[in-house]
Order: structure tokens, then sequence, then C-alpha cells
């Protein structure tokens, strides 16, 4: 003879069973929220770092197609544009997580080394968050058609976001950055 199997025998496992999966889907949607976050904040850093690289590239059109070199004045103005610009865009932006980063690079010819390029400016923004710039492919240092070395000028961005994700596992995955490279002249 079969045991009787009540309803009030399951109960348990059923509450036990949803617990468990209504915890899996409450992580699912905060990592998935965590990532979309942080794509569109990426997503906006890619653009002000590639229209920030392209404002101090066409300088040269103005000041002189041999002056490579940018002044302190000059990035301090392309770190306000891109600060003012994250400020309209994002609606809780924070100027203390911002990280600006330039670099004025050239290249030195045909060497064995990784970074085949010279720096010519460089420009930190004073405050916020500290980026970290590595230096562009070795691919992208060549000469041009005068025989003159490519210079490239490279911004990175970089932003703190919101760790959600990360505070739940006990990781930090607060860090967005981007980095654009433009050839000069």
């Amino acid at each position: 003879m079969k045991p009787l199997r009540f309803k009030s025998h399951q109960q348990g496992n059923f509450t036990v069973e949803f617990a468990i999966v209504g915890v899996f889907f409450a992580l699912l949607l905060v990592f998935s929220a965590d990532i979309i976050i942080k794509l569109s904040v990426k997503g906006k850093l890619e653009r002000m770092a590639f229209s920030a690289a392209n404002i101090i590239k066409e300088r040269t059109e103005l000041f002189g197609e041999d002056d490579f070199e940018v002044g302190s004045a000059q990035a301090e103005e392309a770190y306000t544009i891109v600060e003012n610009s994250l400020t309209r865009t994002m609606s809780n932006f924070d100027s203390t997580k911002l990280g600006f980063s330039l670099h004025v690079r050239q290249g030195v010819g045909d060497t064995d080394e990784e970074d085949q390029t010279k720096i010519i400016s460089q420009w930190s923004a004073p405050s916020g968050t500290l980026c970290q710039a590595a230096p562009p492919s070795k691919d992208l240092s060549f000469t041009t058609t005068f025989g003159r070395p490519a210079t490239l000028y490279q911004v990175t961005l970089c932003y703190d976001t919101d760790n959600w994700y990360g505070d739940l596992i006990g990781e930090d995955f607060s860090r967005v950055s981007s980095r654009a490279v433009v050839m000069g002249r």
C-alpha cells in the first residue's frame, strides 16, 4: 500500500523552491541593471573621448601645423568641455568620479620596443579619478608621406559608477573607462 501524500506536506517544498528561484531572479535583475548602467556610461565616455581627441587634434589647423604640444590651458579647456557635456547627459553626474588623461605622442621609428612613441605632452585632471593611459599599439607608429612621424592624440576617460553587483559578491567592478586615439594632420 502506498503512503498517503497530503498537500500540506508539500507546502514547505514549494516555499523553499520559490525562495531559491526568487533569489536567483533578484541577482539576475541586479546584474542586468548594473551592466546596463555601465554600458550606458561607457557609450557616453567613448563619445566624449573621441570628441575631445578630435578637438585637441583640430587645433593644429588653427595654431599651426607643426605645433604639436598641448598646453595646460588647452588641456584644461578640453577637460571642461567633457565635464560640462557629461553633466548635461548624465542625470547623477559627479565630477569627483571622472578621470581625464591626455597624451600627445609621436613615433620614433622602428624599434623592438612595444611602445614606439615618445610623449610630446601629457596632462591629467588635477582632481577626480586617476586614469591609467596605456600606450597605443605599435602598429599606429608610422611615418607619413611627408617623412614625418605621425602624431597621435590620445584621450583616456574613466568614471566610477555604482557597484551594485560587486557589492553583493564583494568585488569592485565600478570603474568604466574609454580611450580614443586619433592621428594628427
